[in-house]
């Protein structure tokens, strides 16, 4: 595709033959890589789009003459009801952190003391977006897949088709006949920013960052959810070629020469990056970028450090994890110092009240910034916060705000400490302190109510489709329920009186709801929201006691008998029991359709007996509920933090802190791959 290909002739879609398609469809991919590639586009948008309408028209009267690179497929339209699993080849690696610079020079020494010499730094722009792998067969993309664990992702290849600089068809004469290359999907800041204010003047709720957004577009089902997000590609590797001529077999020798050759012979735009020859050099230049991050047009979260000459990369080798010769210097948290309007208070569902920071909206790396959390009580003592202070503001991760400090040297002489609130917000009853926490113990406030039933219904409730928080707020303000158990004797005459609510949607409201009247007892105990239970210790106490009944019937000593159950928990589930408004909710849940599932034994050996695993990141092969089960099946336990007891810590896609301090305390880290084969 070096040279422009000649137009078709036919001015109308019916006088078309297959051969004018045919060069429509060449001249549509000449105009994208002049567009993308090249900066340099030769036609109007509205001549492009012209030609476009007319491509869709004369398919529409030949679908069989529809070629698998249309450039119609960039519009999107394409409906999926599941994400069929994808097989990485090779595995897509994740790399390891430099928190600071003392962690990138210990890198560095690691290679010299391998007997490296003068290693040449290939430092490229850590995007703060998603990565994925593109396979081209004979030059077609034929497949488009998530990172997943690195040995297996999702297809999404009918989002992926709609992202504006994927090229459909390599601009190559002759391609490959198999290629995969891997980058980053990413949104833009200003692309970002135009995406809110269609959002805003639409009366929409506004995307809180690039990367949620853009990885969120990635996994819908229907591909015109995604062609709107104005999503761009970044690649970073190339992971496999066969290519019979062997045109590239010289270029492949360097990172450089593949950014500034091979991708952009293939059809691919690179963003800017750097080549090093000290490590004092790359020092500098992370400096220079944390000072100059927030002129750039994309978000990065830091840099990613490779040894320029790939003939080492197999010589270096990598762990399980990630490869010895790169490794990720990440950037410091964002900051910036605004002024404290207010406390305002939440209250949680379980009645937690969490103090939230109502700020000047300030503008940290793009995002504008107005709230953020406090956490509790002992925050604001140690923050020492009083009315009206400076405070200095942090996106922790780059996306979480949070206040670090207060600037007592800034503030007011008569200016007044901020005490907690003694009273619930919400319903005026006095709190009760729990540890760091106060709590509302009122199962009547209004917005714990509210809160809990969005929790009810959510994925990590009973995960009810199709009823989300919006729906659950406007059914307690129009009194349509008062309680969760109410949910299951709604009508659809009840939902069709709300605007926005059709048919449709009504149908599959109800639906859903039907879908959940019969509960697995683990499931309601997770939902129904008792202090200190969650998903594991819900599966374990339905395990022991196999009902409602026998569970409620047990004393605090016969609860603290069970493994893992300490007094703390045992008194909250008692308590939750012996509670009249709790015993009122589950006969009415019962009388309205529900049957509550008892906890079967499902032992099927004692491969893991004494052995602890831990989740974190992504799964893609298992839900996380599904994986502890599994542990559990085999007489392990599945614990949700990681300890020096710990024996497994599972790492998925984006895995965290779980993951960090696994390695601080040497526990064994293994993929979800590994978990599957010891199963």
């Amino acid at each position: 595709m070096a040279k422009k290909t000649k137009a078709a002739k036919a001015k109308t879609a019916a006088d078309f033959t297959r051969k004018d398609y045919a060069a429509l469809v060449d001249e549509l991919h000449y105009h994208n890589k002049k567009y993308y590639l090249e900066d340099e586009p030769e036609i109007s948008d509205a001549d492009y789009d012209d030609q476009m309408r007319l491509l869709k028209e004369v398919e529409v009267l030949h679908p069989d003459w529809v070629q698998p690179d249309s450039p119609s497929l960039k519009v999107g339209g394409e409906v999926r009801e599941d994400f069929a699993e994808v097989k990485h080849d090779p595995p897509m690696m994740s790399l390891d952190n430099a928190m600071d610079i003392a962690e990138l020079r210990a890198f560095h020494d690691r290679l010299l003391k391998a007997g490296l010499k003068k290693p040449v730094y290939h430092v490229e722009p850590k995007f703060d977006g998603l990565a994925i792998d593109l396979v081209y067969e004979k030059g077609v993309l034929t497949v488009g897949s998530t990172r997943g664990d690195g040995e297996v992702g999702e297809d999404i290849t009918h989002n992926v088709r709609t992202v504006a600089n994927v090229p459909l068809r390599l601009m190559l004469d002759n391609p490959p006949e198999y290629l995969s290359i891997r980058g980053e999907v990413i949104i833009k800041l200003k692309d970002f920013e135009k995406l809110n204010k269609r959002q805003e003047k639409e009366g929409k709720k506004l995307f809180a960052n690039p990367r949620n957004t853009a990885a969120g577009a990635l996994r819908q089902q229907d591909s015109k959810e995604a062609k709107d997000k104005y999503l761009s590609f970044f690649p970073y590797t190339l992971a496999k070629i066969k290519d019979a001529k062997k045109r590239f077999d010289k270029d492949m020798r360097t990172q450089d020469a593949i950014w500034k050759k091979v991708f952009p012979a293939l059809g691919f735009k690179t963003s800017a990056y750097h080549l090093v020859t000290e490590i004092e050099g790359v020092e500098k230049y992370y400096e220079k970028m944390t000072a100059d991050r927030s002129s750039v047009e994309y978000d990065l979260d830091g840099l990613v450090i490779k040894l320029n000459d790939t003939t080492e990369w197999e010589n270096f080798g990598a762990t399980t994890k990630a490869p010895r010769w790169a490794i990720a210097l990440k950037f410091p948290a964002r900051s910036g110092i605004t002024k404290l309007e207010r406390v305002t208070y939440q209250v949680g569902r379980t009645g937690v009240i969490t103090p939230v920071a109502n700020l000047v909206p300030i503008n940290l790396g793009g995002v504008m910034v107005s709230r953020a959390s406090l956490h509790n009580a002992d925050e604001i003592e140690r923050l020492d916060l009083h009315e009206g202070d400076m405070v200095e503001v942090v996106r922790s991760g780059d996306v979480i705000p949070k206040v670090v400090a207060a600037k007592s040297d800034k503030r007011a002489k008569k200016a007044k400490p901020i005490k907690f609130i003694t009273a619930c917000p919400s319903c005026g009853k006095k709190l009760v302190r729990e540890d760091v926490f106060f709590r509302c113990v009122n199962p009547a406030c209004p917005e714990m109510n509210e809160a809990f039933l969005q929790f009810f219904v959510s994925k990590n409730g009973l995960d009810i489709e199709f009823l989300g928080a919006e729906w659950v707020a406007k059914l307690l303000k129009n009194k349509k329920i008062k309680d969760y158990a109410d949910l299951f004797a709604i009508t659809k005459e009840d939902l069709l009186e709300f605007e926005g609510m059709g048919e449709l949607l009504a149908n599959k409201i109800l639906k859903s709801i039907d879908a959940k009247r019969q509960v697995p007892f683990p499931k309601l105990l997770t939902a129904v929201g008792i202090p200190n239970v969650g998903e594991h210790i819900a599966s374990v106490l339905a395990e022991h006691f196999g009902s409602p009944e026998s569970l409620a019937a047990a004393s605090e000593a016969e609860l603290t008998a069970v493994h893992e159950i300490g007094p703390g928990t045992a008194a909250s589930v008692a308590e939750w029991f012996a509670d009249k408004t709790n015993q009122q909710r589950l006969k009415k849940l019962q009388a309205n359709g529900v049957v509550i599932l008892k906890a079967e034994n499902t032992r099927v050996s004692d491969d893991f007996d004494g052995k602890t695993f831990v989740f974190t990141g992504t799964l893609t092969k298992f839900t996380r509920e599904g994986a502890e089960a599994e542990v559990k099946a085999r007489g392990g336990r599945a614990a949700s933090s990681v300890s020096k007891k710990t024996d497994f810590v599972v790492v998925g896609a984006d895995a965290g802190s779980k993951a960090q301090k696994a390695k601080e305390l040497g526990v064994a880290i293994i993929s979800e791959a590994e978990f599957a084969k010891m199963l």
